[in-house]
């Protein structure tokens, strides 16, 4: 015997999948209501599953770049968190940029290399184009000569990384990964930790 959903009087349940007694016109009614509100959260289920698919079809590479891109940095922004800017090495704002040492639009093809991206104020990465010259200063000073050196190659190491579509899609997700495991730990991190954190989650990401 089950509970009516409706009434709650106890009946014998001819449908395993039905819990409305149907003996009155409140339950029959109330039946068709719940029938009604599940169809039309199908509805809504599927139609959202077709326009995430939809929307999904009409990302192109670029904007697909641009979303991994904002990903990665948020990456570097929690890996050099409480550190400094690296084109002044004053300390950061609340509010701070991911800059790049090469651009973007000067080498697409390490845009997304943590070892080409550290933290740098606003106004240094904004403002005065990364202020390329004092940032490979600081980094000499702060990691080393061979650091910097190496930070220096990057442009001739990698000359083509053949991302696809969908290529970047699963880079979307595991950086997101990441950018959760990161925000779970909250720390500070020493300047080692912060290259060995570059290095490790390079691998991770599996782009270089």
């Amino acid at each position: 015997m089950a509970n009516c959903k409706h009434c709650k009087v106890k009946f014998e349940q001819k449908y395993f999948n039905v819990r409305f007694c149907l003996i009155n016109n409140e339950c029959i009614k109330a039946f068709n209501n719940f029938v009604k509100e599940k169809k039309e959260q199908q509805r809504k289920k599927d139609w959202n599953k077709q326009k995430k698919t939809m929307t999904e079809d009409l990302e192109t590479k670029p904007i697909l770049e641009k979303k991994l891109q904002i990903i990665i940095n948020t990456i570097v922004r929690l890996i050099d968190k409480g550190s400094f800017c690296h084109s002044t090495k004053k300390p950061l704002n609340a509010k701070y940029d991911a800059g790049h040492f090469y651009s973007v639009g000067s080498n697409n093809t390490i845009r997304f290399n943590l070892f080409n991206i550290y933290a740098q104020s606003v106004h240094a990465n904004q403002h005065l184009s990364g202020d390329q010259l004092n940032f490979l200063e600081v980094l000499r000073e702060v990691y080393g000569n061979n650091h910097a050196e190496y930070v220096l190659s990057l442009k001739s190491r990698y000359n083509y990384i053949g991302l696809t579509i969908e290529d970047i899609r699963d880079k979307i997700i595991i950086t997101k990964k990441i950018v959760s495991e990161l925000k779970k730990l909250d720390l500070t991190y020493s300047k080692e930790m912060r290259l060995r954190l570059r290095q490790e989650y390079n691998k991770r990401i599996g782009i270089y």
